[in-house]
């Protein structure tokens, strides 16, 4: 068992926008960031899974993350989500935003703490994806990649 993880090309936007879709996200806005995502493929070449990264300066705020293949297991989701902060480190961002309905035992290994919306930057805080998701039934997760 194979995967890829490689930076999204155009001919992914219809691929990622059906992934999105089928996991019952909000596929608005992929067209305008569509260079900031990472895609994952199997040794089949098809896409399973998905994450934006967008920057703003020195922070960023991860989206639509989709796993959506049998063969994804616990260990393949962390690996996946430390290729992705591991990338946005590259990218010489500081800290990575999420917003999530729940708690994931995910984010608190990978080093994200839940924090409240007005501690966002306002770069984040001013994005499309961030101003469409943080209502109140969502949390807000940070994760410094300085330490």
């Amino acid at each position: 068992m194979g995967i890829v993880v490689r930076k999204a090309k155009e001919k992914d936007m219809l691929p990622i926008q059906r992934l999105v879709a089928k996991a019952g996200l909000r596929d608005e806005g992929i067209e305008q960031y569509i260079e900031s995502f990472l895609v994952v493929e199997d040794e089949d070449q098809n896409l399973i899974g998905t994450v934006g990264v967008e920057q703003y300066e020195t922070e960023g705020l991860l989206r639509s993350l989709v796993l959506d293949s049998p063969i994804w297991t616990a260990q393949l989701s962390l690996e996946f989500l430390q290729l992705t902060l591991k990338y946005a480190e590259e990218q010489n961002m500081e800290t990575i935003y999420l917003c999530a309905k729940g708690t994931n035992a995910l984010f608190h290994q990978l080093g994200f703490r839940e924090i409240e919306k007005e501690e966002v930057p306002e770069q984040i805080s001013r994005s499309p994806h961030f101003k469409r998701n943080a209502k109140a039934d969502v949390k807000v997760w940070a994760c410094s990649l300085l330490e």
